[in-house]
C-alpha cells in the first residue's frame, strides 16, 4: 500500500513539473482566464497530494525548516482571515490565483518533494522535452510565425506581435522559467559533458534573450558566478574545455541576435522592431541616462518598477503586521493610496496587482514578519548546502534555485513557475533522491 500510495504521489508531482508549465489558453482570448487550466491542474494536484499524505499521516516528520514553513504558512492564513478581501486571499487574482489555496499546494508539493520524490531515468529528458517545447514556441512567437497566429487572424482574434510569453502568458513568467532551465541546462553539461545538454542550454539561452526579461537575465549571470566557483574550485581540463563551450555559445547566440541581418526579419511575417534586442538595449540604455539626467529614480529607470516600489512599501508601512491579504496588492493599493496609484495607472497605463519583487509582495500582502519567517525558511535551507561544489547533485540544484531567488527581486511569482521552484526546495534536501541521482551515469565525469 505504502509503496503505491508513494507511486501515485510521484506521477503527481511529474505532472506538476512537466505539465503544468506547458498548460495554456491563448492570452488573446480575453474571456476566460488564460492561466486557468494551470491554476485548475494545479489544485487537482494539490488535493491528491493532500489525500495521501493524509493516508500516511502516522509516518509524518516535520523538521526545523518544515516548522518555520507552517509559521509562514499560519500567518497566511491569519492574514486570509483578516484580508480586505476574503474571496480573493482565498482564489488569487484573477489570472494570478496565488491565494491560500495555491500556496497550500506550493507547499504540499514542497514536503512531498523533499520526503517521497524519487529519481526517474527519465527526468532529464523529460525537462529537455519541456524546455525545447516551450522555447521554440516562444521562438516562433517572436518571430511571428507561430501557427496559432494565422488562425488567430481568420476568426480576428487580435495578438501582440512578437510577444515573446510561450506557455506561460507574459515574458517575464517565461523568463523566469527560463532563468532556472538556462542554470539547470550549464550545470548538466559542465558536470556531464553531454552534447545535448549544451545544445539544449543555447536553445534555452537563445530564447530567454528574446524574451527581454532584464531580471532573468541578472539570475541566469548570478548563477553564473556560482557556476565559475565551481569550475575553479573543481579545475580539470575537460570542466575548463565545457565552460568554455558555454561561454563562446553564449556570446555569438548575443551577438547574432543583436545583429540579425534586416534582409531576414524583412521577409518574416508582422516581425516587430519593438520587440528586437537592440531596441531594448537602446531602451535600457535610455533609462539610465534619463535617470542620471534627472535623478529621478523612480520614473526613469526599471519599467517604472521603481515607482511600484515605492507604493508598495507605503502599503506595507500602513498594514505591517499581516498585510492586508494575500493576492490583493492591486485592491490594497487603490484602496490604501487612490490618487497615486490611478495617477499611476494613467500615466504608464499599467495596472498593478503584483509588487514586481516577490519579497515586497510577500511583505505588502500578507506582512513582515511573514517575509523574515519565509527569509529564514529559504536561509535556513540554502545554509545546509554548503557542499554545492563538491557533491554534483546538489550542484545541479542548487544553481537553478539562485537563478530563481535572484530573479524574484526584480520579477513576479506565477503558478506556471513556481511550483517547479518550490518542488526544487524539497528536491535539494532530498537525500535518498540526490543520492539515487548520483548514482546514475547521468553524473560521471
Amino acid at each position: 500500500m505504502t509503496n503505491k500510495i508513494e507511486k501515485i504521489m510521484n506521477k503527481t508531482m511529474y505532472g506538476i513539473l512537466f505539465l503544468i508549465p506547458l498548460l495554456i489558453l491563448p492570452q488573446e482570448v480575453k474571456v476566460i482566464p488564460y492561466n486557468i487550466l494551470k491554476y485548475v491542474t494545479l489544485l487537482i494536484c494539490g488535493l491528491i497530494l493532500l489525500i495521501l499524505l493524509i493516508l500516511k499521516r502516522k509516518e509524518l516528520k516535520f523538521d526545523l525548516i518544515d516548522k518555520t514553513l507552517i509559521a509562514f504558512y499560519i500567518l497566511i492564513v491569519i492574514s486570509t482571515i483578516f484580508s480586505i478581501d476574503i474571496k480573493k486571499s482565498i482564489l488569487g487574482e484573477r489570472n494570478r490565483f496565488e491565494g491560500l489555496l495555491t500556496f497550500t499546494v506550493y507547499f504540499l508539493t514542497y514536503y512531498c518533494a523533499k520526503y517521497y520524490f524519487k529519481y526517474h531515468k527519465k527526468l532529464i529528458i523529460y525537462a529537455i522535452i519541456v524546455i525545447c517545447i516551450t522555447s521554440i514556441i516562444g521562438i516562433l512567437q517572436y518571430y511571428n510565425i507561430f501557427p496559432l497566429y494565422y488562425l488567430f487572424d481568420a476568426f480576428h482574434i487580435p495578438y501582440f506581435p512578437g510577444f515573446a510569453s510561450s506557455t506561460f502568458g507574459n515574458t517575464n513568467f517565461f523568463g523566469s522559467f527560463l532563468s532556472m532551465a538556462v542554470s539547470f541546462m550549464m550545470a548538466l553539461y559542465i558536470i556531464k559533458g553531454k552534447k545535448l545538454y549544451l545544445i539544449v542550454s543555447y536553445l534555452s539561452f537563445y530564447m530567454i534573450i528574446l524574451t527581454m526579461t532584464r531580471s532573468s537575465w541578472i539570475g541566469v549571470a548570478f548563477a553564473s558566478i556560482f557556476g565559475l566557483i565551481y569550475v575553479i574550485k573543481n579545475r580539470n581540463k575537460e570542466i575548463i574545455k565545457r565552460t568554455l563551450h558555454i561561454i563562446i555559445g553564449f556570446v555569438i547566440i548575443f551577438i547574432t541576435i543583436l545583429n540579425t541581418p534586416d534582409s531576414i526579419t524583412n521577409n518574416l511575417p508582422n516581425y516587430s522592431k519593438m520587440m528586437s534586442l537592440d531596441n531594448r538595449l537602446e531602451v535600457i540604455n535610455n533609462e539610465l541616462k534619463a535617470t542620471i539626467k534627472t535623478g529621478n529614480v523612480e520614473e526613469d529607470f526599471g519599467s517604472g518598477r521603481i515607482g511600484i516600489w515605492k507604493m508598495v512599501l507605503t502599503v506595507t508601512a500602513m498594514h505591517p503586521l499581516l498585510g492586508t491579504g494575500p493576492d490583493t496588492l492591486a485592491k490594497s493599493l487603490l484602496y490604501n493610496l487612490p490618487d497615486v496609484t490611478i495617477n499611476f495607472i494613467e500615466t504608464t497605463n499599467t495596472y498593478i496587482d503584483k509588487a514586481h519583487n516577490e519579497y515586497l509582495q510577500i511583505a505588502a500582502t500578507i506582512g513582515i514578519p511573514a517575509l523574515i519567517v519565509y527569509l529564514a525558511f529559504l536561509a535556513q535551507i540554502l545554509s545546509k548546502q554548503k557542499n554545492m561544489f563538491q557533491d554534483n547533485s546538489t550542484f545541479i540544484l542548487v544553481i537553478p534555485i539562485i537563478s530563481y531567488l535572484v530573479q524574484a527581486f526584480f520579477n513576479i511569482s506565477t503558478i506556471g513557475v513556481a511550483p517547479i521552484f518550490w518542488m526544487l526546495l524539497g528536491m535539494v534536501q532530498n537525500s535518498k533522491f540526490k543520492n539515487e541521482l548520483l548514482q546514475q551515469k547521468l553524473l560521471e565525469n
